[in-house]
């Protein structure tokens, strides 16, 4: 039967003073209401619930901090009922109640130390009423309800501990790799005979593609084996050094990655620590991206990279570290051997375990809910299905359980030998891997339907399912439907893909919420409220990677000045950052306040203030431009503040583009007691600036080719520099959150700093205005291969951007990128 998590609120929980006259509050009603009444609030659940179920009674911090947790276990003895409430309810049977920590009520706060428990659905989505839980869920919390001193030995232990324990209770349901780690063993133990390396064909080096991970993607394996890229004898010469060479291990990886004596095509870092991972399991770990995350993020293992350090020297340390922490001695005294292999293989799929679990986490913590476009099939057929069922689905039944895929390249794969197709369904393997993986309980779904309309909006509020026997698609995710409709979105692409992540694409996003204006869901009084979603401090800190006092300063400014402008170089996200400080300003994200423009050299008045244009008929008429209407609106709502944002404010000529208007700019110039006639008035019209516009500009400091900003309008606006926030822990947390490890971090944030050091030095040509910012390195989605990622990112922008800035100095470019091999 299904077991449940139901939450109130003691600062909000109401209760039926005619059924219950002597309960004044949440805890009296679960202490001493014996038979009590709970809101089914996720009408998905309706169905489901049954007398019978058994179900933890949650409270939430409801203002007092460290309070929230379970305070009770109760059964259902009524299945849910509508009746003159707004929402259904259901009757409680309370069998026993806990109400602080002294009587053993289970803490949020220690739930949230641990890692088997800190990602439940209601740490993740804490605004629900009803959550569902698993049975191992379920199991985990009687287990601390039913022995409060096994949570507070748990919550006691070292960070390794706890995730060995963790991995020890899901050994049954993680999927590990042991078969195809004993075929590539057996493989690679070939190596440590001399004799057989020296009488390998090229047949038998292809071999190696089939046996490491690096090579799963069919384009890398087939530019390292696909074809010989040196003689026989290079091959066979380069891995007797590298396997039994007399050198150290560390000199020996170093060569066959750098000298050219040794070094091979196609064959890099990555696909070099799997083999010394697979030729001596028994002494070495895999060095791969997902066992670094685990290690250095997650179990906060400092592996004590420095500076310089090779490759190779990064590698020994890691494995360093690891002997220093004991973590193979620990996995064998609390877990046990699973395999006959060696013991670095079982204690790889301990940190591919972490890995995993470590991407739910930082998406609790890190990142906001995100948009997802997605398609009902071909004229919506499935959206009647959607909505009944209350959940979205998505195709490729041959796949099965996407559970069982590493990454988007099984899928891949897979999806290419099922259907034996000759290219690669590329977005088709995007799409699972995003719906298994990326798609989080609170992100939210739009429906579209064609190439012009949305149907639908929904918020997440399951983890990813499958069921063979489930409709007409056997993956799946529950939905609580919030809006349907048809609103037409046709000035917007639609892309063509069956699921899109949309959250990155601010401007379509933003017509799309308000074309559908959305709501919350219906009060306890019945009345629909117009959703406003706050933006505060924690907001910003962690959308921006800029510093607190220059924030303040941005904010301060823009209350006394009412004018400011953001300059800074390429890349630190100047209008992105002017958009979240409106935001902040206003303290609410409401995108229809902000209007945007970008100025050029042919911007003018007319398109700007107001002048003749032509129409739909050809005709020229008078028209409002677009600061004109801006005003307009923020003159009709005096109540709200509204945000105008100029990027490439320089890039326009000033004077001719505001006109008299510039005068009205300046904050004591605002309001109806300055109005002035402007060119294009009509009869005793008048045109202001009122209080509550406030303006944005932005501008790049590195842009040479440009005078600067015009002195009469300088003056009447406050300059905030950004700078690049490579510095700042938001950028760390942000790139953690993507799956990037914590050396890699620190190699990424040292090399940037070392070139923009030397840019600024360089006060003859370039200086501090011409930084290279953090937006380079900020990507959308999960990165799988942070190598590949980096050497894409250095070679194809920022590269060629250092490259114009010292276009006679290429040698000076190459020393300076040189430094993050």
């Amino acid at each position: 039967m299904p077991k449940w998590i139901f939450q109130g609120n003691p600062k909000q929980f109401t209760i039926n003073k005619d059924k219950f006259p002597d309960l004044h509050d949440l805890n009296q009603y679960v202490k001493d209401g014996k038979i009590i009444d709970w809101s089914i609030r996720q009408k998905y659940h309706m169905n489901e619930i049954k007398a019978g179920d058994e179900v933890f009674i949650w409270r939430s911090d409801g203002g007092e901090k460290g309070t929230g947790g379970v305070i009770a276990l109760a059964e259902v003895i009524t299945d849910p009922e509508v009746g003159e409430h707004v929402y259904p309810q259901a009757q409680l049977k309370v069998k026993e109640a806990r109400l602080d920590e002294a009587d053993g009520m289970v803490l949020r706060s220690k739930l949230k130390e641990l890692p088997e428990t800190r990602n439940l659905l209601i740490m993740r989505l804490a605004q629900l009423t009803n959550y569902k839980l698993t049975d191992e869920e379920f199991k985990k919390l009687l287990k601390f309800w039913n022995n409060p001193e096994i949570l507070d030995e748990k919550v006691n232990k070292t960070i390794v501990e706890k995730y060995l324990l963790y991995y020890k209770d899901e050994l049954n349901n993680f999927p590990q790799e042991f078969n195809y780690l004993e075929e590539s063993y057996k493989f690679f133990q070939q190596f440590r005979d001399p004799e057989y390396i020296k009488t390998m064909e090229w047949e038998d080096f292809q071999k190696i593609g089939q046996h490491v991970n690096a090579y799963r993607m069919a384009i890398a394996r087939s530019r390292a084996f696909g074809n010989m890229n040196a003689s026989l004898d290079k091959y066979r010469e380069s891995f007797l050094y590298l396997v039994h060479g007399d050198d150290s291990l560390e000199r020996r990886m170093d060569q066959f990655l750098n000298n050219d004596q040794y070094k091979l095509f196609g064959i890099g870092a990555n696909a070099l620590s799997e083999m010394i991972g697979n030729i001596f399991p028994e002494e070495y770990c895999f060095f791969n991206q997902r066992d670094r995350v685990a290690v250095e993020n997650e179990l906060e293992i400092d592996p004590g990279y420095i500076r310089g350090d090779t490759f190779s020297k990064r590698f020994m340390k890691f494995q360093n570290a690891i002997k220093d922490h004991q973590i193979a001695e620990k996995y064998q005294e609390l877990i046990g051997r699973q395999t006959d292999l060696p013991i670095y293989y079982e204690v790889d799929q301990f940190f591919s375990f972490i890995f995993d679990k470590s991407k739910d986490q930082h998406t609790i913590e890190s990142e906001s809910p995100k948009y997802w476009l997605i398609a009902a099939g071909e004229n919506s057929k499935y959206w009647r299905y959607f909505k009944d069922k209350e959940q979205v689905s998505i195709g490729w039944n041959e796949l099965g359980d996407l559970r069982q895929y590493k990454d988007k390249k099984d899928i891949l794969e897979t999806l290419k030998e099922v259907n034996e197709l000759d290219y690669s369904p590329t977005n088709d393997a995007l799409a699972n891997e995003q719906f298994v993986r990326e798609m989080k309980e609170g992100d939210n779904v739009i429906v579209k339907h064609g190439k012009s309309k949305v149907i639908a909006l929904g918020q997440v509020t399951s983890q990813y399912q499958y069921d063979p026997e489930n409709g007409p698609h056997h993956s799946y995710r529950n939905v609580d439907w919030l809006k349907e409709g048809e609103w037409d979105i046709s000035s917007h692409p639609i892309n063509q893909k069956t699921l899109t992540d949309v959250t990155g694409y601010e401007d379509f996003l933003d017509d799309i919420l308000y074309k559908l204006e959305v709501k919350e869901e219906p009060s306890e009084t019945g009345v629909v409220k117009e959703e406003l979603a706050e933006y505060t401090t924690e907001d910003i800190t962690r959308d921006l990677f800029i510093d607190l006092d220059k924030l303040e300063d941005a904010i301060g400014s823009l209350e006394y000045k009412k004018n400011i402008i953001l300059q800074g170089p390429p890349g630190v996200g100047k209008t992105f950052v002017a958009k979240r400080l409106a935001y902040y300003h206003m303290e609410a994200k409401k995108p229809e306040n902000i209007e945007m423009v970008q100025f050029h050299q042919s911007y003018s008045y007319e398109e700007f203030i107001r002048g003749f244009k032509p129409n739909r008929e050809g005709q020229f008429v008078l028209q409002d431009g677009l600061f004109h209407k801006f005003c307009k609106k923020a003159q009709e709502n005096p109540d709200e503040k509204f945000y105008f944002i100029i990027d490439e404010i320089n890039r326009g000529n000033l004077s001719k583009i505001f006109g008299e208007v510039m005068m009205l700019i300046e904050a004591d110039k605002r309001g109806k007691e300055f109005a002035i006639k402007t060119t294009y008035s009509q009869d005793q019209e008048r045109f202001f600036i009122p209080e509550n516009v406030y303006l944005i500009g932005a501008m790049n400091t590195a842009d040479r080719s440009l005078a600067l900003v015009d002195y009469a309008l300088r003056r009447r606006f406050a300059f905030i520099d950004l700078e690049p926030g490579f510095h700042t822990e938001s950028f760390k947390e942000f790139l953690q959150a993507k799956g990037i490890s914590q050396g890699f971090i620190e190699n990424i944030i040292s090399l940037m700093t070392d070139i923009n050091n030397e840019i600024v030095r360089d006060k003859v040509n370039l200086g501090k205005g011409f930084e290279v910012g953090h937006s380079y390195f900020t990507p959308q989605g999960n990165i799988e291969d942070e190598q590949t990622w980096l050497e894409r990112v250095i070679r194809l922008e920022v590269e060629p951007l250092l490259k114009e800035y010292w276009f006679d100095q290429e040698e000076k470019v190459d020393e300076l990128l040189s430094r993050h091999q």
